[in-house]
């Protein structure tokens, strides 16, 4: 089975839209592939009209995955995402976020075997990479449109090409007795890891954000997961009034950003130091799949359709996942086989 799909993240809306979606077996045609569990529907190859018309007609943004462990604990039958780029924290320190319905896809599949086996991806035949052509023409576009960033043609895509780094894959396994969440970062490398948790700039004013606590002293913020807010540390303030040059938006991101002179500024070396642990994002590589057994084994039994929720989305706490990649498109493929029988 492979899944194909074409995305773009259009500069005019800031967001991303699906633009093509297959699914196809390859190979043995023991397993076919279906978007409902109808005996008729299930073929060796389906597309985005099998979806409907929401699922190809999707305006994506960043979202996370962080927390996954709460609605894993109680087998909730579809993934759950979260939106952190709420500005604010309460005056305890905990930051604002909610749960996110829109800006990725998800999608009930339903595999169909003639035989007890496992199914999981087949690395050989999945790929995931830059649409270089549709990322040149956004590259000259940006080129001509802003002759002030003096940068070359070349330049501007280099940094198209980079959201591909902040793109990710997941697939659930609702039944609750064969329950399982996989992550996977389709270019993570071995020493790479996204941490659920810092410092923000949501309101894009080039300063980290902040909050003011019950004594009306004000501290920046420290969104995400960390295992205690309590072990947080912060500086006194510099008194230095901070000095904030505008960018364009282009060359704008949450991540970067300057602390404000009269706040107390996070000091991340102290708090690590005294124990604070931000959550890192449990995902895997595709190394770590091509092994002899895998963490991704989709149990599927004779002529019982198997439900998994794909999804594919922007993870929000990504580095990459910056507003340099906006108007980039890449394409995924993603292939599926059989793994061996269930015994």
């Amino acid at each position: 089975m492979s899944l194909t799909a074409t995305l773009a993240w259009y500069a005019t809306n800031d967001r991303l839209t699906v633009d093509s979606l297959g699914l196809k077996i390859n190979g043995d045609l023991t397993l076919k592939v279906s978007a409902s569990t109808n005996f008729l529907s299930f073929e060796s190859e389906i597309d985005g009209t099998d979806f409907g018309p929401s699922a190809t007609n999707i305006y994506f943004s960043p979202v996370s995955s962080i927390h996954s462990e709460n609605w894993m604990a109680s087998k909730t039958p579809e993934p759950v995402f979260y939106d952190y780029s709420f500005y604010g924290a309460t005056a305890s320190g905990e930051p604002n976020y909610q749960t996110k319905n829109v800006g990725f896809f998800s999608q009930k599949v339903y595999l169909l075997a003639d035989t007890n086996s496992y199914v999981g991806l087949d690395i050989d035949k999945t790929m995931f990479g830059v649409n270089e052509n549709l990322n040149l023409i956004r590259a000259q576009e940006l080129h001509s449109e802003h002759p002030e960033w003096d940068m070359t043609v070349n330049e501007i895509k280099q940094e198209l090409d980079n959201l591909i780094k902040a793109l990710r894959v997941s697939i659930l396994i609702p039944d609750p007795e064969h329950y399982q969440y996989v992550i996977i970062d389709p270019t993570k490398g071995p020493n790479d890891k996204t941490l659920f948790g810092g410092r923000l700039d949501n309101n894009s004013d080039g300063l980290y954000d902040s909050y003011i606590d019950f004594r009306d002293d004000q501290y920046e913020i420290v969104y995400g997961e960390v295992n205690n807010r309590e072990l947080i540390r912060y500086d006194e303030p510099s008194g230095i009034p901070a000095v904030v040059v505008n960018k364009p938006q282009f060359f704008g991101n949450s991540f970067t950003a300057i602390s404000h002179g009269n706040v107390h500024a996070y000091n991340a070396e102290k708090s690590l130091e005294d124990g604070l642990i931000i959550a890192e994002e449990p995902s895997i590589s595709l190394e770590e799949l091509n092994v002899a057994n895998p963490p991704l084994q989709i149990p599927c039994y004779r002529d019982e359709p198997r439900e998994i929720i794909l999804s594919i989305y922007l993870e929000g706490w990504d580095v990459d996942c910056i507003n340099e990649t906006m108007g980039a498109s890449f394409i995924t493929k993603m292939s599926f086989q059989l793994l061996g029988r269930i015994i």
